[in-house]
């Protein structure tokens, strides 16, 4: 039998940003019905499982130069000029909620476990009588005169708002998400999606030897000979990825392909310190194998690696490595190439490149310019951030917003 609904405000997804705007809303309309339709089981999964289970919420004093997409610094200056991260973090300790920053500015609830904010925010939706509809498969929307009309397999949702807050292209389980196809299908214009702060597939016959090994390392992201983003930090060897934070900053471009990856193994060292350093080890034991050469340098495996990539024979005596065989070794130390291939797999990524351009969006309510009382929040926006809080922070910020404007 076919289920029919009537409400004030329908807010698709229930993730961060989702939940947020939710409560805002139902906050300022304490009479009218708000609703949230989830596709999975359950609301908030995917936060559960952010930050490595502690839940990364904020960055104090994030700013436009930590996110990406056409026309993003002016949005994030418009939103943060009302949302910072201190007025979310005073809206969440408003639910109860205590965080901490640590020595790099990024926000944790003082547990420790994301499942803390999970639980003031349902705990706030439950205050506020806002239903959650969960395993809703949304199907289509369609503009009304009265608003929208929302359509599941056994359920009819009409709703004078209609807040899409899909979330990324893949949700925590790695599903696909259709949300994208249904702003198509209103007429809105989208980017193309590309998987965002996520290992990056590079090709390398090295690599497999490498799995597993940790290295400190400034990556930079090359394209076309220049350098387009520098990272620095620990880059994981993985079979066939490079990954880590400082990685996952460079991804988001370096996941089209066609560019490459530069890792500096002593990036605090310059080029003459680097190669006295090798020729020194070199002299210091003639008879010694050349796999010798990185002893207490570099993990072994790295260094038998950096012998590969450079075309020298680990059992080579260091008697037989000459100036040639310097420069090559010290290249690979100080500008390691790795050519980057092109990835659309999203279930690794923390979070969706592309969406709707924010040319179509009102940056003061978050609302569509083509159809009143659509909005669009999140991930579903052409809008990402770098790693350390960022995302969330402005998907708090954009929930507020968007709830304050409903």
């Amino acid at each position: 039998m076919m289920k029919k609904k009537s409400v004030y405000a329908a807010v698709i997804g229930g993730g961060a940003a989702g939940m947020l705007c939710a409560i805002r809303a139902a906050e300022n309309h304490r009479d009218k019905k708000i609703v949230i339709l989830e596709k999975a089981d359950r609301v908030g999964k995917k936060l559960l499982v952010t930050g490595n289970g502690r839940c990364n919420l904020s960055h104090v004093g994030a700013d436009e130069k930590s996110y990406h997409g056409e026309g993003s610094d002016a949005l994030i200056n418009i939103l943060f000029s009302k949302y910072n991260s201190e007025v979310v973090l005073r809206h969440f300790h408003g639910l109860g909620l205590l965080t901490h920053a640590d020595s790099e500015n990024r926000v944790y609830p003082l547990s420790n476990q994301a499942s803390s904010v999970l639980d003031v925010l349902r705990k706030r939706m439950a205050e506020l009588n806002i239903e959650e509809i969960c395993n809703a498969d949304i199907q289509s929307i369609q503009k009304t005169a009265e608003g929208y009309e929302i359509a599941a397999a056994d359920m009819r949702i009409y709703a004078k708002k209609c807040v899409a807050a899909f979330g990324g292209k893949a949700d925590y389980a790695g599903r696909e998400s259709g949300g994208r196809e249904l702003l198509r299908s209103l007429g809105l214009n989208l980017t193309k999606l590309t998987p965002s702060l996520s290992p990056v597939k590079v090709r390398s016959d090295l690599l497999r030897s490498l799995k597993g090994i940790r290295a400190q390392a400034q990556a930079s992201l090359v394209q076309n000979h220049h350098i387009i983003k520098t990272e620095r930090g620990e880059v994981q060897f993985t079979e066939n990825a490079l990954s880590g934070i400082c990685i996952f900053n460079l991804s988001r471009e370096a996941n089209k392909g066609g560019c490459e990856i530069s890792l500096n193994l002593l990036p605090e060292c310059t080029d003459k310190q680097i190669r006295n350093e090798i020729y020194a080890r070199v002299q210091r034991d003639p008879d010694a194998p050349a796999s010798e050469i990185f002893t207490g340098m570099f993990h072994k495996n790295l260094g038998l690696a950096i012998l590969k990539a450079s075309g020298i024979k680990p059992s080579l005596p260091c008697k037989d490595i000459f100036d040639k065989e310097i420069k090559f070794i010290c290249r690979h130390i100080s500008d390691w190439r790795f050519t980057c291939e092109e990835s659309r797999d999203f279930k690794k990524a923390q979070v969706t490149a592309g969406g709707v351009r924010l040319s179509e969006i009102d940056p003061r309510t978050f609302e569509s310019k083509r159809h009143r009382g659509l909005y669009i929040l999140g991930e579903a926006l052409d809008i990402d951030g770098d790693c350390g809080g960022y995302n969330l922070q402005f998907a708090f910020a954009s929930g507020l917003c968007a709830g304050d404007s409903l």
